[in-house]
């Protein structure tokens, strides 16, 4: 009989992992800067399979399609146009816009806390925050990063 896998809370709280900045990092050492990260999101739909034997109809519920995973992140709006032009290869159907990149967690002394490899990456959604005349807040984009597959690398 196999056990169930469990998961404990780590009672260990030097090993939880916060991040001060994000940073997106391309093969050539270009990189853009985050602020925030909303999240990451890896999800396989659920399908039902329906059997019948002789107790009757049965269902179960079992892998289905895997969707896209996404990344979803935030940065103050600045003179780098890098994420702006990226995204704009995008709209323009190029299959250069797909590229595969790191997205790395740093502390407060910048040292890398994790790293995510995102497999064939672009910039599937681009949001530029609402801006009002004399107001003192900050713009702020937000880009969702979707890709093929995500690994995740300590450090």
């Amino acid at each position: 009989m196999t056990m169930p896998r469990v998961s404990m809370a780590s009672s260990n709280t030097s090993s939880l992992v916060s991040a001060a900045r994000f940073v997106v990092q391309f093969d050539g050492g270009s990189e853009i800067t985050f602020s925030e990260m909303s999240g990451i999101v890896s999800e396989v739909e659920v399908t039902e399979y329906l059997a019948s034997g002789k107790v009757g109809v049965s269902m179960s519920k079992q892998f289905g399609k895997t969707k896209p995973a996404t990344v979803v992140l935030k940065r103050g709006v600045d003179q780098d146009y890098a994420l702006w032009t990226w995204h704009q290869e995008v709209l323009a159907g190029q299959p250069t816009a797909r590229r595969t990149c790191s997205l790395i967690l740093l502390d407060m002394a910048n040292v890398p806390k994790q790293t995510y490899q995102l497999l064939n990456a672009w910039p599937s959604k681009l949001e530029i925050g609402g801006l009002k005349a004399g107001g003192s807040e900050a713009v702020i984009a937000t880009v969702t990063l979707t890709c093929e597959q995500i690994d995740l690398t300590k450090g």
